[in-house]
């Protein structure tokens, strides 16, 4: 048995860039109803980083327009300012008042634990609240 070679020399092992990625991650932010008598539970599909603030950050740029044509509202002001992370407390922006509403408030607390975050000056209130 006889062997060849097709004449091409041999090369070192030639490295190239890191293979790209993409980080896709579904978040959970609460919104309140059109008729504004309870929360529903809004998932939207996140690519990216994310932190404990991404929910948050989601949830203060109110509802997108799938969310709209639903008729889903935010009873939180709106904002372009964003949500900072201080260790494991969410610290909203200086531009957002601590909600006012009951359903404010739970958007806010239910979207934190859902989360896993806790958000400073929205006290807890009960999980069933939370759908």
């Amino acid at each position: 048995m006889t062997l060849t070679a097709c004449g091409i020399r041999p090369t070192p092992i030639l490295t190239g860039a890191e293979a790209p990625t993409v980080s896709s991650h579904s978040l959970t932010i609460y919104l309140v109803t059109a008729g504004r008598d309870g929360l529903v539970r809004r998932t939207r599909d996140h690519t990216g980083t994310v932190d404990i603030t991404t929910a948050m950050n989601l949830l203060l740029a109110g509802p997108n327009d799938e969310e709209k044509k639903l008729g889903l509202v935010t009873e939180l002001p709106a904002t372009s300012s964003k949500a900072i992370p201080v260790l494991d407390v969410i610290v909203m922006p200086e531009d957002v008042a601590p909600p006012t509403t009951k359903w404010g408030a739970f958007q806010v607390h239910c979207t934190a634990l859902a989360s896993r975050a806790k958000v400073a000056g929205v006290a807890p209130v009960s999980d069933e609240y939370c759908p």
